[in-house]
């Protein structure tokens, strides 16, 4: 996952860097870093994030059931 994806998700699920962070089990840098590709993300926690986005998603209404 490349920085550009990861703050599409954390803008999509409305939360700051540290809540990201707090969700993922790294420093709030860590996200930073990661958004500007100044560090590589390992592909077993691109895995997570996309779980927690998939299991936030589901907790959100939909615009449909507004």
């Amino acid at each position: 996952m490349n920085g550009k994806k990861l703050k599409s998700i954390r803008t999509k699920l409305e939360w700051t860097q540290a809540t990201m962070a707090a969700a993922v089990g790294v420093a709030t840098n860590t996200i930073a870093r990661w958004e500007r590709d100044e560090l590589g993300m390992r592909e077993p926690v691109s895995r997570w994030i996309l779980s927690i986005e998939a299991n936030e998603m589901k907790k959100k209404p939909t615009e449909a059931k507004r």
